[in-house]
């Protein structure tokens, strides 16, 4: 068990920071870096840091849980979860008029611009055919014809989608 601890402490601390920080640092918009890809991929390491912090303090924790205080402060955050991930349009629409949940309607687009003709993009971006074929081609992306989509240009140069994408969407 001392063994376990050792370990479980440590890993859940550090991992806590890296939640925290990261997550208050998308709280606030800073740009930058692997904020989100760390936020994402590491919190399953946190929770099963505190899974296991809760299993080796069980004592504690169950102690806690017989006061009232306890109680209430965990059913809070119960309740606070089942808000959170219960399907609602009204509270997503609230959530985008404060500038959340973009994500999906940036997927879209980017989608939605990645399936677009050549010539569609290069009017969307307003540019000329020609200049949008210039500016992929230093990217290494080969366009057959103005009628080829986004993605199928990068695909048939081997390239990812999302770096044709990048330098359409790059100021001049």
């Amino acid at each position: 068990m001392n063994k376990l601890r050792a370990w479980v402490t440590p890993i859940t601390i550090g991992s806590f920071l890296l939640i925290g920080a990261t997550g208050l640092l998308m709280f606030f918009k800073v740009p930058g870096g692997l904020i989100v890809v760390a936020h994402e991929w590491l919190s399953p390491v946190f929770v099963v840091g505190a899974c296991l912090h809760v299993w080796l303090n069980w004592r504690a924790v169950r102690a806690s849980l017989t006061r009232a205080r306890g109680v209430v402060i965990v059913g809070l955050f119960c309740v606070l979860l089942a808000f959170a991930i219960a399907p609602s349009d009204e509270a997503e629409e609230i959530a985008r008029e404060h500038g959340h949940g973009q994500e999906l309607i940036g997927r879209r687009a980017a989608e939605t611009l990645l399936q677009a003709r050549i010539s569609t993009v290069a009017e969307l971006t307003g540019r000329t055919p020609d200049r949008l074929r210039e500016k992929l081609r230093l990217r290494g992306i080969h366009v057959a014809s103005d009628e080829v989509s986004l993605v199928d240009a990068a695909r048939q140069s081997q390239v990812s989608p999302a770096r044709a994408l990048e330098a359409v969407l790059q100021d001049e």
